[in-house]
């Protein structure tokens, strides 16, 4: 995302999960930076303040698009695909899917772990990714459809029970 945010602009930080530019604020004193982007993440109950001048640095992306994101949802109703069976191995491959951010990746995480989960003892770890993995969703499918979270967590949990009655 090379170009200036605007107020009111809506993004996705891969780390904290999608949010809308709300204010820019200038540093104070002991401040490293002149001015931050006040980024309010609705999902985590978080602003993010991000230096205008490292914007370009952060692992910025745009909203996904109602279609895309509609894929997304769809991907929760399909056959969960096997996670590797060695604990590291699955934590990797979960966290490199994480950290791709993209809705595609967080579907598939959220499927093949409520997957996992059905079939499975899961790790605490893993029920931390999952959780983060549907807020993040979530919080993102809030902004797109111009819903509230819990509306949005709630249509993922629904076509969970979808791909469950296949």
């Amino acid at each position: 995302m090379p170009r200036p945010l605007t107020i009111g602009q809506k993004i996705v930080h891969r780390r904290y999960g999608a949010g809308t530019v709300v204010r820019v604020r200038k540093g104070g004193d002991d401040d490293d930076h002149e001015r931050y982007y006040v980024i309010d993440i609705p999902s985590r109950d978080l602003k993010v303040h991000l230096p205008v001048d490292r914007a370009q640095d952060v692992d910025l992306r745009r909203l996904a698009s109602q279609r895309k994101m509609n894929r997304a949802l769809r991907i929760l109703t399909e056959q969960p695909a096997d996670l590797p069976s060695d604990y590291r191995e699955r934590r990797a491959f979960v966290t490199q899917l994480m950290t791709e951010g993209t809705v595609k990746s967080l579907a598939q995480i959220i499927r093949d772990l409520c997957g996992r989960k059905r079939s499975k003892n899961m790790s605490t770890l893993e029920s931390n990714l999952l959780t983060n993995a549907k807020r993040q969703l979530a919080g993102e499918l809030a902004l797109v459809a111009a819903i509230d979270f819990t509306q949005a967590l709630q249509r993922i949990e629904s076509a969970l029970l979808r791909g469950e009655g296949d």
